[in-house]
């Protein structure tokens, strides 16, 4: 997705040297612009918020410099299980083996919220940092119980897995109810039928907003026209496929404070509404 934003941003603003980095995603991005890396980043609401709020490393010190763009897409949080486990909800994971996701990954932050929710923190469960295919291979061969994947679309590890006869559980209940009144932008959706083989029927899980963030010392004029050029890409008909699903008007509720910029674009589209 940042290929894809910043191959549009090129294409509106040719006045800019406009270039990207690979990182790991989630926590990667959010200390680069932090620390000045970076510009402009991708990470999703729950890492973004944890990470200005001191909650996210073991210093407890926010990070102050991070401001929100917009709110781009919801990502489905799923839950898929082996075959034989024994879990229909994430209640029936206690003393079972779950793979969260690689190490200072979005997943691994959101996994271990949706845990510690359901009373499941370590030594309640075993929790295992592997990268998403590592953990399918756990759950095809019964050394990985459960595994939590992020993805708008299907992910590779999540069908390998079912195709070897894994499932789907929801993630859904009073302990859900609970968790989304302390992180509000957790939010309800559903995995849809047929993004997984042998998943005919809707699974109703909790998702997690990706954002486009900055820092709150980049220019704010800049910041204004990132903005504005971004989403005059989209209603023009030239966004990117996996930017189709963007909704304008939920765009500015970013789980941390707007760039002084971005806040200055929506509000003069309001006006002109």
């Amino acid at each position: 997705m940042g290929e894809e934003i910043a191959a549009s941003l090129r294409g509106r603003m040719r006045d800019f040297d406009i270039r990207t980095t690979a990182s790991t995603g989630g926590i990667a991005n959010v200390w680069a612009i932090q620390h000045g890396d970076a510009d402009l980043g991708l990470t999703f609401a729950d890492i973004a918020y944890t990470a200005f709020s001191g909650q996210l490393g073991p210093d407890g010190i926010p990070m102050d410099r991070l401001r929100g763009i917009a709110v781009l897409q919801l990502s489905p949080i799923s839950l898929t299980v082996r075959a034989g486990a024994g879990i229909s909800t994430p209640a029936d994971m206690r003393g079972k083996i779950i793979g969260v996701g690689p190490p200072g990954s979005a997943t691994a932050v959101t996994a271990k919220l949706i845990l510690h929710a359901f009373g499941l923190d370590p030594p309640m469960v075993r929790i295992e940092t592997l990268a998403f295919q590592e953990a399918a291979t756990g759950l095809l061969d019964g050394t990985v119980d459960a595994m939590f994947d992020n993805a708008v679309i299907q992910a590779d590890s999540v069908r390998r897995a079912m195709q070897g006869g894994a499932r789907l559980i929801p993630i859904v209940g009073p302990s859900v109810d609970t968790l989304r009144r302390e992180y509000p932008f957790l939010k309800l959706t559903l995995i849809p039928p047929g993004m997984y083989p042998n998943a005919r029927e809707a699974v109703r899980t909790i998702g997690v907003d990706t954002l486009l963030i900055c820092r709150g010392d980049m220019d704010e004029g800049l910041v204004y026209e990132v903005t504005k050029e971004f989403f005059d890409g989209l209603v023009s008909g030239s966004e990117r496929p996996s930017l189709g699903s963007v909704e304008l008007d939920q765009a500015s509720a970013t789980s941390i404070p707007l760039n002084d910029g971005a806040a200055r674009y929506y509000r003069q589209r309001e006006l002109q509404r």
